[in-house]
């Protein structure tokens, strides 16, 4: 009972750590409210390493994904007909918002990534919550901007779910 009174209090900080992370970053970018992909450039800032784990497994790296969102922006505006300086100008990101006071607020999809961490427990998961679970939560999505960015990378949602799979795996084995 001990055991998991501990557990729920470490995942409860990892998650705010998250959450407070993937705000920071949307809000850098000029973007009031966090999305799936400022949650996964959050798991790999999260000390635990695990999402970079996960992308070493794949052979990415959270450069490599931030340059995949910035190109699949660049799509979505080329596509609705923006091209150009525009484009540019358009991706130049918006002015950095000071950080939110009151509830915590995340775009839709990042709200899914929040509830579907927050079931983790109810799903049997055992194990601490880490960036690796960040991860598989996000390709489970199946799609969305993170899952999009994955994929320009090379890399579908059912490998990224995979490598997090085995990250979880190996760290439940070191802990044993």
């Amino acid at each position: 009972m001990f055991k998991q009174m501990k557990q729920a209090a470490r995942d409860a900080g990892t998650l705010r750590t998250l959450c407070e992370s993937a705000e920071a970053i949307a809000r850098q970018e000029g973007l009031s409210a966090p999305a799936a992909e400022h949650f996964v450039e959050a798991a790999l800032a999260l000390p635990d390493g695990a999402a970079k784990r996960v992308f070493a497994r794949l052979g990415l790296d959270g450069a490599g994904f931030s340059a995949a969102l910035s190109e699949q922006e660049r799509e979505a505006l080329r596509a609705v007909g923006v091209d150009g300086v525009v484009v540019e100008q358009a991706l130049g990101k918006g002015t950095p918002l000071p950080l939110a006071s009151g509830l915590y607020e995340a775009a839709p999809s990042g709200q899914v990534v929040v509830q579907e961490l927050a079931r983790l427990r109810q799903r049997g998961v055992t194990g601490p919550l880490d960036g690796a679970q960040v991860m598989k939560v996000v390709a489970e999505m199946g799609h969305g901007s993170a899952v999009r960015a994955l994929r320009a990378m090379g890399v579908g949602p059912e490998a990224v779910v995979g490598a997090a799979d085995a990250e979880i795996a190996d760290e439940a084995a070191r802990h044993r």
